[in-house]
């Protein structure tokens, strides 16, 4: 995971845990409360709310109060943030394909796939 976050940082200059929180409301389909955004990357609450407040920053998410209740808070991705998950998401599924995939051989990546097959995975994002 070392080796992980640092080819990312490296290759985009985006830490992996942006790179989750990123993929994460993407997947969720641009926009998560943050508790639930929190869960979800497994991030303590106040970890998530100071990873959140540095990627709003950087414009690529915005936060805002939820319309049904007031109290919570809405994480959205913008479209510099759909933008810089789709030029980032290449470099990382290529590094996971060479620090994981590549070293399985045919035998057990079929015993993968199988495995695999059973979960179903949307990797769209925007």
């Amino acid at each position: 995971m070392r080796r992980l976050e640092a080819d990312l940082a490296e290759a985009t200059g985006l830490a992996l845990a942006d790179f989750d929180v990123l993929a994460q409301l993407a997947q969720a389909g641009g926009e998560l409360r943050m508790a639930e955004l929190a869960d979800r990357a497994l991030i303590s609450r106040s970890g998530m709310t100071r990873r959140v407040a540095r990627l709003v920053d950087e414009g690529l998410v915005r936060r805002a109060n939820a319309d049904s209740d007031r109290r919570g808070v809405v994480v959205a991705l913008t479209d510099a943030g759909v933008a810089r998950l789709a030029e980032t998401a290449p470099v990382h599924l290529r590094a996971v394909s060479e620090m994981f995939v590549a070293r399985l051989d045919e035998q057990e990546l079929a015993v993968l796939k199988g495995a695999l097959d059973k979960v179903v995975v949307d990797c769209t994002f925007g």
